[in-house]
């Protein structure tokens, strides 16, 4: 007998997964029955992913999570989830947050953000309302430092720093060949301008930008992405019926 290959969901969680918890909760379960791999890829650390399950009072845990941003990819085992080691060497090459760092001390209008949500391998800020161009000259700014870095701005707000093989698409794809899937079996969610990562086409993965996307996002998502009319859980749920992972809703 010829087994499935194995499916894989790779979602966001603040707007895409979360937002509407009884659609949520029939994804999940759908999800459960199909036999889809769910992962959670998103600015959240594991701390806050695990006070997500306890918040919605959930026995069902995502089967590995890209956290902060994809720096730090997670496995579920038995007892909780193990860091996934391999990950942190591949990005560590080349990366110098203490550089990193210098070179934006005098960056205009910036903030730092709290240290819980800084790592060894994310700086992040606040910037309000950056235009194309300033984003350029932070970008020019760490070049000129000699600093190979990889900048995420979404929202209008969150600015975070990180080294240039991390990232929410590389770690699902490092993701996905550690568990030996498929790029044509893996989808891809989200709704904000950090998903836009996990969505590159030179990745060969399929997306769904979910109704309630950002403007960013809408903006910027490749032409083959599918944009799902209904928001959160159910957009997520309208595209996986839209590559035929799931049947027609009931």
């Amino acid at each position: 007998m010829t087994m499935n290959p194995q499916k894989m969901l790779a979602t966001d969680l603040d707007g895409t997964f979360i937002g509407d918890e009884q659609a949520m909760e029939q994804l999940w379960r759908e999800m459960d029955d199909a036999g889809i791999l769910v992962v959670f890829s998103t600015g959240r650390h594991l701390a806050s992913i695990e006070g997500f399950y306890r918040e919605v009072g959930t026995s069902r845990r995502a089967a590995a999570c890209v956290a902060m941003v994809g720096t730090e990819i997670w496995h579920l085992q038995d007892d909780g989830y193990e860091c996934d080691e391999s990950w942190r060497r591949k990005i560590a090459v080349s990366w110098d947050k203490g550089r990193v760092e210098a070179a934006m001390a005098d960056v205009a209008d910036i903030v730092s953000q709290p240290e819980e949500w800084q790592s060894a391998f994310k700086a992040s800020y606040y910037l309000e309302s950056a235009a194309d161009s300033q984003i350029a000259e932070i970008r020019a700014k760490l070049a000129a430092a000699g600093l190979d870095v990889k900048i995420v701005y979404s929202s209008g707000r969150f600015l975070d720093l990180l080294p240039s093989r991390a990232g929410k698409g590389a770690a699902v794809r490092h993701l996905a060949d550690t568990l030996s899937i498929r790029s044509e079996n893996i989808v891809t969610a989200g709704d904000t301008g950090n998903d836009l990562d996990m969505m590159r086409p030179e990745l060969g993965l399929r997306s769904i930008v979910v109704g309630n996307a950002s403007a960013e996002l809408l903006t910027w998502a490749p032409a083959g992405a599918y944009r799902a009319a209904a928001a959160f859980a159910a957009g997520i749920r309208e595209g996986l019926e839209h590559y035929g992972w799931l049947g027609s809703a009931r």
